[in-house]
């Protein structure tokens, strides 16, 4: 069996730690430092496909922060799928986030109050009408399809 000198031992040690520095993946570990696209995504790997059995496990919470008050709209989600005390505290973040956002980029909204959506259950998912932000819809707002 050949040994391992120390120097190939260093240089393998030393690949890992750059490959996973550089590999970081979203979390919730560094949750401070992320960007509003970052919480996006992440908020919409919580939702999934907001899968569930009945109607009564579909769930909405507020979302986005329009420069006139109140949200863009309602998060569709399923509490089968959605751990919901983290899918608060992502929506939380990216609504601060977002209000920061149409500050500092003098954006302007109409003043109408999203009403919540009546929701549905449509081929086992959670949906919604009108205000609803449905499962993927976060991603295609901010452009992140890649």
């Amino acid at each position: 069996m050949k040994v391992l000198s120390n120097i190939t031992i260093y240089f393998i040690l030393t690949i890992f730690f750059i490959f996973s520095t550089s590999c970081e993946e979203l979390s919730m570990d560094n949750f401070e430092d992320l960007s509003i696209d970052e919480v996006a995504q992440l908020i919409d790997q919580e939702v999934g496909n907001a899968r569930a059995e009945s109607l009564s496990s579909c769930s909405v919470v507020a979302i986005g922060a329009k420069p006139c008050g109140g949200p863009w709209g309602y998060l569709v989600y399923s509490e089968e799928e959605s751990d919901p005390e983290k899918l608060k505290l992502l929506v939380e973040r990216y609504n601060e986030l977002d209000e920061i956002r149409m500050k500092e980029e003098g954006y302007g909204s109409t003043c109408d109050y999203a009403t919540e959506p009546t929701l549905t259950l449509e081929n086992g998912s959670c949906h919604g009408e009108g205000y609803a932000w449905n499962a993927g819809d976060i991603i295609e707002r901010h452009n992140l399809n890649n």
